[in-house]
């Protein structure tokens, strides 16, 4: 073993060191150049003889070849060991403008493997031209540029490097420009186009050259922009309009967005100077601008708002023409716009003066209202006719004056028929279409007390319950007034002109309430008839009365009474008698009426009775016959007799019958008798005719309802008819029948007074038959029920008394039809004297506060009133003319006059002069307005001239400035364009001299006295852009880390412009970018010239960078400066080393020695300096692997120490690369390892031997254990199979194993008897190469059956024992000898007897000693008894055999050596015991008894053993202990060893358990030997 590491040690040292040879061998560079473009198979080096390698074994150690860059760029010729390109390469695409460019290849050779680093130099040739961005360039510069002007141009870039990309540049002859190129060693060149000579547009509007870049290579490259130069316009021509003056007519109801008139002004300039736009400079009235709208751009003129030619008919816009040139000129116009009338009002109804509500007494002609008719529309759209809605109304319309009408009432009125009107005054206008409003009035008409109470029918009918409660409601009464208020107030009393009632009725003067006020007795009052009145509370007074009829209703509170002879005297009747013979009757009476009179008879005891009662008649009968022997005795009979009523009354009678048999007693007259009552003999035949009345009263009464049913529905349409009056009918109607029906029409009853559900018995009628007065006109009953004429009324009186009204309500219209006309000056002092109203109108002054006096006007206020003490008329409050009607030449106040008693209307109107008292305003106090310094001279500017609200000559308003050089005013007065007022420019300005002119415009009316206005007039002067914007230096240099913030200011430039205003704002821009990648990371803020960083700069993308900014003012033409802005990128350590892994060899094989080549690794870090260097280890620590570096940033992964799969089957390790930035960046790259597997270990078994317990009798080829082995090898080498080892016996023929799966097999039935125990070896071999081999030690231990019955062995059956009596009980006379082939439980005996039940004898258990069971006396002596003894083992099935021992008893004592004879089962037979079978059924119940006791202690014993399973137990020599379910010969409390199942059936029970002494086993040290699942025996620390 030593001699073999020796050797191992050795050779891993030599391959050690060929290692480091081969590494040293191939550090070498070898490093070529070749120029860019090559064609494919130029000749680069030889490759083969420079790296020392021979070309034939190029191909034998697998000679290949690595690039970093993307494209196979070359290849090695394998016949001759020639580098040669293998496709195109451009140095451009490559490097780009790197100075140096190489291509890096890795060639590489196995056995032994070396790695060759090769460097080839691309070198630049001049194979690119200039090129410029664009092959096009425009320009527009203005024909206003200064000479000398300068316009930056892109120059060209070029891809090649050194003097092949240095550039020179020519421009094209010509007039006007030169070309000037500033260069800096610092910043690439500057290239400019200069502005010779002045531009003119009308000369030459576009110019073309030609710029040309060539470079310094050889040869020389060129490239060309065109560059366009459009000469732009100078704005020189002002906006002109066809027209000064435009005139628009619009309808008032022109759609909203109608098109009022498309202007359009024309400018001669070019481009933006030709753009106009328009803007409205000024409305007239200011609020025009809410009502029309115009279109900068298309100078459309649109309706915006609603016109309403009532508010405003006219306006004037000025509007402004603007184009877009710098500064900008002005053309401009007057538009005016007539609003034209269209019928787009109603007319409006005002109601005053309404008089309601209107008395219905009021005569015709009375005034109710006074309306008032108005339509703001004009013409014919604003004359109006009204009328009244709906025709046919009590009233009309009488026009008064000039819209004004009166309503006046035109016939009578009643409030009772209407109380109320609701009419509408319809105004229509002529207009085309015509247009109407109405207003809704409700004329309310006020009560008179003209009607008296009246009740709803002229009498009522009232039903009461007898026995009522004292003070009890039976009934209310009402009457209804038409009238209103407290005309409608009824008040109720009793009318006892004809009886007094106060004792028996009263009513409630408010509700009508009729009471009872005391209880009333059906037998003493069935009728109480009287009236109440009503009266209402108006004045007069009226009244009205009706009659009521109190009927009071029967209750059955009566009892039965009975009539007839005595009780104790009997009726004599004769036997025999036939059946229904009558032999008396009972005689009853009921003081009630109706069923609480009608009476039935019932026997009280009709069960067992001889006789029997008319159920109605009384009359007493016999049941059945009565014979002659019945006779001499006397039988009484208890009648009840009962009412109908509700509760059922009753009374009872005794009735006694005297049966003889003798003819003289027959004729004795019967008696009957009642309690404290005298006796009267009885009709037989007066209950017969009281039933048949009964029955026709039923009949009747059902016929009457029939046919009035009938007559109710017939006469349901006659409910409209006048019945007359007349007496009443009574009716008698109950359920029984009744007795008359009339058919007349009936008064509506009123309900009956009582419970729910009391019947009604009484109705009442009356004829139909109208009633004439002796005049001939029809007496008609009103609501009072009081008879009344109709009068027919003289037609012709009341035509003329109409006439007459009409003609005097025609003369009031004519008198208040007149006018007054009265004129005041406006803004008139309070009280100042307007006219004398009261003389002028012809009314009195003492009259007019009687009549009410007063003036009503149609205006807001109250601007005039008038003096009732002297009828003056006089001023009430200031006066505006301009504010009650504006422009309007006529102002009016419109005043009407009103009186009462009777009412006259009066119409006054008064005149409102207009005074000079409005100064000339203008539309604001300020005017500014802009004039550039190079407008032409006269030019003009309009203005906003002033307004005056007066009229006539004191609104001409004339115009004067305030004294200057530059500019005069001109007003332009037009009859039908009206006036404009411009202000000229006639001296050219000059914003250096003077920026600001503040002038002064006054105008003045022709008024007395004058009124002036003025207005400032502040005119700024427009800046001219002559200057152009200036950077403080030409080129900024910026350096910047490249991970700056995003969104970081990475630094702010600034240019200044010497102009004003809009020319001195600057807005920056980026001209150029280089490179062009640049621009896509930086942000320049137009308004600040901030530069800010707008994405993430890379050190290794750009490292130096140039922008050209242009900083351009915003006068037109704009004015430009420019700049460069020069950025350096400086590195940062942003970028971790990237790790790249190639040529991985794995699976690495287990058996592989150190050195050996894993992986080979190459370490790249894009950043430079010492941020680009990079350091390189494996983590974790401790694999058995390394890294050698091999190259500049080239390593391999090499093994370091021997591996064993069965360890470590795979490696997971991590390549870690650091830079030696700061901080430092790390990254690694993640490698697994796997391990190939080697045969090196043979296959092993869980434990070095195995015990097996498998039961007698199986069957052949039972599987009984299967065996299994491990191998810790992979694949093939840990492919396992078994076989037995027989070299120490054969086993063949009892055993055989399964050589894949290790399965054992009983091959043959197992016999306890024969074999006990089978020991062998089981081998496991692998598949590897070589193969290895392990084995193992199996026990099969055979375990018994109970297959053996016992076998009785002894002397024979005919040999008797010779027993001398006496003997004592327990006396042994013998015993029987049996075996059992079987072992254990099955070969444990126990001997019973199988009668055992009288038996003098008994056989000892488990012993087979016979013995007597009780003492034997000497007189049982001389004879023989046969005994038969059971055999029996434990096993599961019990077997069984039985031996039969005779002993003979004698007295002698001879015969008391006499041999006992035994037999056995299969020996002769013997009669057995009667008792045999009562022996044999104790036995078998013992034993079950006993077979469940053994059941309980085993499963007791079990429960108790489960808590020890978990205990650690040494080994020892096993101790077999037999056991069975019965019992068992020992117990050793020992631990068990862990046994291998075995092998049987279900449920087959083990005999054999293994134990060991629980002796625990120590170790030298003290420590205990405990055995591990593999049985290996470990230390365990004893504590």
């Amino acid at each position: 073993m030593l001699a073999w590491q020796a050797d191992s040690v050795k050779g891993w040292l030599l391959q050690l060191l060929l290692l480091h040879t081969t590494w040293e061998m191939g550090s070498g560079q070898l490093q070529y150049s070749v120029p860019e473009e090559s064609q494919h198979g130029t000749f680069v080096g030889r490759i083969a003889q420079d790296l020392g390698l021979e070309v034939g074994e190029l191909v034998p150690r697998m000679f290949r070849m690595l690039s970093k860059g993307r494209g196979d760029y070359f290849e090695v010729n394998i016949q001759n060991g020639i580098l040669f390109v293998n496709s195109r390469i451009d140095r451009e695409e490559l490097c780009a403008e790197s100075v140096v460019c190489i291509i890096h290849l890795e060639a590489l050779v196995d056995k032994p493997l070396r790695v060759f680093h090769v460097q080839v130099e691309i070198v630049d040739i001049n194979d690119n031209a200039p090129v410029f961005p664009l092959t096009e360039r425009h320009l527009a510069i203005s024909e206003s540029s200064v000479r000398d002007a300068q316009f930056p141009l892109e120059g060209a870039s070029d891809a090649d490097i050194n003097a092949n990309s240095l550039l020179t540049y020519k421009l094209s002859p010509n007039l006007h420009f030169t070309l000037e190129v500033t260069e800096s060693h610092e910043h690439s060149a500057s290239l400019f186009l200069v502005l010779r000579k002045p531009l003119d547009r009308e000369e030459s509007a576009v110019h073309h050259l030609l710029l040309t870049a060539t470079d310094g290579g050889q040869p020389q490259l060129t490239g060309t922009v065109q560059l366009i130069i459009k000469v732009s316009d100078a704005n020189d021509n002002s906006p002109a309009f066809n027209q000064s003056v435009y005139k628009v007519q619009l309808s008032e109801n022109s759609n909203n967005g109608l098109l009022a008139i498309r202007l359009n002004a024309t400018d001669l300039d070019e481009g933006s100077n030709c753009e106009v736009s328009y803007i409205s400079s000024s409305f007239s009235p200011p609020n025009g601008k809410e009502k029309f709208v115009l279109d900068q751009e298309t100078g459309e003129i649109r309706v915006k708002g609603n016109l309403d030619f009532e508010d405003r008919n006219f306006y004037e816009m000025q509007v402004e023409a603007q184009d877009k040139g710098n500064p900008p000129l002005y053309g401009h116009c007057k538009v005016r716009i007539e609003v034209l009338d269209v019928n787009d009002n109603a007319p409006e109804v005002t109601v005053s003066s309404l008089s309601v509500p209107v008395p219905e007494n009021s005569p015709p002609g009375t005034v109710v209202a006074l309306i008032s008719i108005s339509d703001r529309d004009s013409g014919a759209n604003g004359q109006v006719t009204c009328s009244l809605w709906p025709s046919g109304l009590p009233f009309k319309l009488t026009s008064t004056f000039k819209n004004y009408y009166s309503l006046v009432l035109a016939e009578p009125l009643d409030r009772e028929l209407v109380s109320e009107y609701s009419l509408v005054v319809l105004a229509q206008d002529r207009g085309d279409p015509p247009l109407s409003s109405s207003s809704s009035l409700v004329v309310p008409i006020s009560d008179v007390n003209d009607n008296a109470p009246t009740f709803a029918q002229p009498s009522y009918t009232v039903f009461v319950k007898e026995n009522n409660p004292p003070g009890a409601h039976i009934f209310t009464v009402s009457a209804s007034d038409p009238d209103m208020a407290e005309n409608a107030l009824v008040s109720y009393w009793l009318d006892e002109k004809l009886w007094p009632l106060s004792s028996y009725i009263s009513v409630h003067s408010e509700s009508g309430k009729l009471y009872a006020l005391q209880p009333l007795d059906y037998e003493e009052v069935k009728l109480l008839e009287f009236q109440v009145r009503a009266k209402d509370a108006g004045l007069p007074s009226l009244c009205g009365n009706v009659t009521i009829q109190v009927f009071v209703l029967d209750e059955n509170d009566n009892t039965p009474t009975v009539s007839g002879p005595a009780e104790d005297t009997p009726t004599l009747v004769k036997v025999p008698l036939a059946a229904g013979h009558v032999v008396g009757k009972i005689h009853a009476l009921d003081a009630d009426s109706g069923y609480n009179a009608w009476l039935r008879y019932e026997l009280y005891d009709a069960s067992s009775s001889l006789w029997r009662v008319g159920l109605y008649s009384g009359e007493i009968s016999t049941a059945r016959p009565l014979e002659e022997a019945e006779g001499s005795n006397i039988q009484s009979m208890l009648v009840v007799v009962k009412d109908h009523g509700k509760p059922v009354l009753s009374t009872t009678a005794t009735f006694s019958v005297s049966l003889v048999a003798s003819a003289q007693a027959a004729q004795s007259d019967a008696c009957l008798s009642r309690t404290g009552g005298s006796t009267k003999p009885l009709a037989d035949t007066a209950n017969l005719y009281l039933i048949i009345a009964i029955c026709s009263v039923s009949s009747l009464f059902l016929l009457v309802i029939l046919v009035y049913v009938a007559l109710r529905c017939q006469s349901q349409t006659k409910e409209e008819m006048m019945y007359g009056p007349g007496t009443a009918t009574l009716v008698c109607a109950s359920e029984v029948g009744s007795w008359s029906y009339s058919n007349r029409h009936s008064h509506i009853l009123a309900g009956v007074s009582g419970e729910p559900g009391a019947k009604s018995d009484l109705m009442v009628f009356s004829p139909n038959i109208p009633v004439l007065a002796e005049s001939g006109k029809e007496l008609v009953l009103n609501a009072a029920g009081q008879t009344v004429a109709m009068v027919v009324v003289d037609r012709c009186l009341l035509v003329r008394s109409w006439l007459l009204q009409l003609i005097l309500l025609h003369t009031a219209c004519e008198m208040g039809s007149g006018q007054l006309h009265y004129s005041v000056p406006e803004e008139s002092q309070h009280g100042t004297f307007v006219g004398h109203i009261a003389q002028d109108l012809g009314l009195e002054v003492g009259e007019l506060m009687p009549r009410m006096f007063r003036m009503v006007s149609q205006s807001r206020r109250d601007y005039f009133e008038v003096n009732l003490q002297n009828g003056i008329l006089f001023v009430n409050s200031r006066i505006d003319r301009e504010e009650l009607c504006t422009k309007m030449p006529v102002c009016t106040i419109h005043l009407e006059v009103i009186l009462d008693k009777p009412l006259r209307v009066f119409h006054v109107e008064v005149e409102i002069k207009d005074i000079n008292d409005n100064a000339p305003l203008f539309p604001a106090a300020e005017q500014n307005l802009v004039i550039a310094e190079s407008t032409l001279l006269g030019s003009s500017f309009p203005l906003e001239g002033a307004s005056d609200d007066d009229i006539g000559s004191n609104s001409h308003i004339s115009y004067k400035i305030s004294p200057n050089e530059h500019f005069t005013l001109d007003v332009q007065n037009n009859e039908e364009d009206g006036e404009s007022l411009l202000l000229v420019l006639k001296k050219p300005l000059d914003r250096e001299l003077t920026h600001v002119y503040n002038l002064l415009l006054t105008a003045t009316d022709g008024g007395k006295p004058q009124q002036t206005g003025t207005a400032h007039l502040v005119i700024n002067v427009l800046d001219v852009n002559d200057n152009k914007p200036v950077f403080n230096q030409s080129a900024y240099k910026i350096k910047l880390f490249e991970n700056a913030k995003i969104g970081v200011v990475i630094f702010s430039l600034s240019a200044t412009d010497l102009d004003e205003g809009i020319n001195k704002e600057i807005t920056y821009s980026i001209r150029s970018v280089n490179p062009n990648i640049l621009g896509t990371l930086i942000n320049l803020d137009p308004s600040n010239g901030q530069i800010r960083l707008n994405g993430e700069l890379d050190f290794e993308s750009i490292k130096l960078g140039e922008i050209g900014v242009e900083a351009t003012d915003k006068g037109i033409p704009p004015m430009k400066g420019h700049c460069k802005v020069l950025i350096e990128v400086l590195d940062v350590n942003d970028n971790a080393p990237e790790v790249t892994v190639s040529s991985l060899s794995v699976p690495v094989p287990e058996n592989s020695p150190p050195g050996t080549v894993v992986a080979l690794i190459s370490i790249s870090d894009r950043d430079s300096g010492a941020n680009g260097q990079v350091t390189c280890s494996v983590r974790p620590s401790g694999l058995p692997f390394k890294l050698t570096s091999t190259f500049k940033n080239y390593y391999s992964l090499v093994l370091a120490e021997p591996l064993d799969r069965e360890r470590v089957a795979e490696y997971s390790l991590v390549l870690a690369a650091q830079d030696q930035g700061d901080p430092p960046l790390s990254s690694s790259s993640s490698l697994v390892v796997p391990i190939s597997d080697v045969n090196d270990n043979a296959p092993t078994f869980a434990q070095p031997s195995y015990t097996i317990f498998v039961k007698e009798n199986n069957p052949p080829g039972a599987h009984i254990f299967t065996m299994s082995a491990s191998d810790p090898d992979v694949a093939e080498n840990a492919l396992i199979s078994y076989w037995l080892d027989e070299k120490l016996w054969p086993l063949s023929s009892y055993i055989s194993v399964h050589s894949e799966s290790g399965k054992l097999y009983a091959l043959q039935p197992l016999d306890y008897e024969e074999v006990k125990l089978l020991e062998f070896q089981v081998r496991a071999k692998d598949a590897g190469l070589p193969s290895l081999c392990g084995n193992v030690t199996v026990q099969v231990f055979v375990l018994d059956e109970n297959d053996n019955a016992p076998a009785v062995s002894g002397p024979t059956e005919d040999t008797s024992t010779l027993v001398k009596v006496p003997l004592a009980a327990g006396h042994v006379v013998g015993k029987i000898h049996a075996l059992d082939a079987d072992s254990g439980y099955n070969a444990w005996l126990r001997y019973e007897l199988y009668d055992a039940t009288s038996s003098p004898w008994r056989v000892g258990l488990y012993s087979g000693e016979i013995s007597t069971a009780r003492p034997l006396e000497e007189a049982e002596g001389s004879n023989i008894q046969s005994l038969l003894v059971v055999v029996k083992d434990h096993g599961k099935p019990v077997l069984s055999t039985t031996a039969t021992f005779s002993v003979s008893l004698v007295a002698s004592a001879q015969a008391a050596q006499s041999d006992a004879r035994l037999s056995r089962t299969g020996g002769s037979t013997k009669p057995l015991a009667d008792t045999a079978n009562l022996y044999l059924i104790i036995a078998i119940c013992s034993v079950s008894s006993l077979f469940l006791l053994v059941i309980l202690v085993y499963v007791a014993l079990r429960c108790q053993s489960q808590t020890k399973e978990e205990m650690m137990y040494g080994p020892g020599t096993a101790t077999l202990v037999c056991a069975s379910e019965v019992g068992s010969w020992s117990y050793s409390n020992r631990h068990s060893h862990i046994l291998a199942g075995v092998s049987g059936e279900p449920g087959a029970k083990s005999d054999l358990m293994v134990f060991s002494p629980n002796i625990p086993v120590l170790a030298e040290s003290g420590k205990e030997l405990v055995p591990n699942a593999a049985g290996q025996i470990s230390l365990y620390e004893m504590k």
